[in-house]
């Protein structure tokens, strides 16, 4: 199988900037909508997702 480390570690770093942007938008501004919470959830929830695949790859 084809190694994707350095793929997982770009989208890792990338959804959880993504999602670090997104809270900090909610956190500064009174005006936000519920997309903006589930972009948040969504982008962290890929990020651990990703980087609990990049810990199972080291592992094994």
């Amino acid at each position: 199988m084809q190694n994707r480390r350095n793929y997982r570690i770009v989208v890792t770093i990338v959804c959880l900037v993504l999602a670090g942007v997104n809270a900090y938008k909610v956190y500064q501004g009174g005006d936000y909508r519920w997309v903006d919470i589930f972009l948040v959830v969504v982008f962290l929830t890929f990020g651990i997702v990703y980087l609990i695949a990049l810990r199972k790859e080291d592992n094994s």
